[in-house]
């Protein structure tokens, strides 16, 4: 009898937590799942976010990851993915220097990568609610209000070259492309990230912005936050900036 009554006690408990936990969640957001400490939340505008808190360290790291990469890219287009990754470091339409802000505010503890099938961001920071909210205003920023001008793509091209000329000079990666493009006769997997020179150096500004426009949207993206934070502001604060995006209205289609 004792037995039935705790199991009773801990199921209205359960019930209780879980009514709670939902009531704290923002409008329109909803629980996915949750596996070992990391849970999944949908929001309305498609933008899926995982948190994983951990106080083991004052630090919070946002990880933003777009489900675009080398591989999404036409023809005539290789290497654009991997262009666009340095363009959204520089100026937003609100006028804010992304790279000269992330430099200032994590110390330069921030990066973004490439690949085949997706491109992410990610900055880590001391943990505060005040740098959390700068973090995910930032990279809300960096998902559908940079400039795309030409000026900066002018300059952005040297340093693409250089890391051009760093691959070719690693027998390491000049095998690997090489054993890809033995694979791989026609698929994207089988040419480079960072695509063909000749490609690079005649990329269209516009044909830039029309890439960035259908994929650097909150439905083709994952939002990871991880470290020392609050949950449910965490939350809230993604409502606020990356969450309150519209949805897009075109359709994604796959290569």
């Amino acid at each position: 009898m004792r037995l039935k009554r705790l199991i009773a006690i801990s199921a209205a408990a359960f019930f209780l937590t879980a009514v709670a936990l939902a009531q704290t969640l923002p409008q329109g957001v909803q629980k996915v799942t949750s596996i070992e400490g990391i849970t999944e939340y949908a929001f309305p505008n498609g933008l899926h976010v995982l948190l994983f808190p951990d106080n083991s360290k004052p630090k919070t790291t946002v990880n933003v990851v777009y489900r675009v990469g080398s591989r999404n890219e036409g023809y005539g287009e290789t290497g654009m993915a991997h262009l666009l990754e340095h363009m959204v470091f520089k100026t937003s339409k609100s006028g804010r220097e992304l790279f000269k802000e992330l430099t200032d505010r994590t110390g330069g503890n921030f990066n973004g990568t490439t690949g085949y099938d997706q491109t992410m961001y990610f900055e880590t920071f001391n943990s505060s609610d005040e740098n959390l909210r700068w973090a995910l205003g930032l990279e809300a920023d960096r998902m559908v209000n940079m400039t795309m001008l030409k000026k900066d793509l002018d300059t952005e091209m040297t340093v693409v070259r250089n890391e051009m000329e760093s691959g070719e000079n690693s027998p390491l990666n000049v095998l690997r492309e090489r054993v890809l493009a033995a694979a791989y006769n026609f698929h994207n997997y089988g040419k480079t990230v960072i695509g063909n020179r000749t490609d690079v150096e005649r990329v269209p500004i516009a044909n830039l912005a029309v890439f960035y426009q259908k994929y650097y949207q909150p439905d083709d993206a994952e939002l990871i936050v991880a470290g020392q934070f609050d949950e449910s502001k965490a939350l809230s604060m993604v409502a606020e900036t990356i969450g309150a995006i519209p949805k897009p209205q075109r359709v994604l289609t796959q290569p």
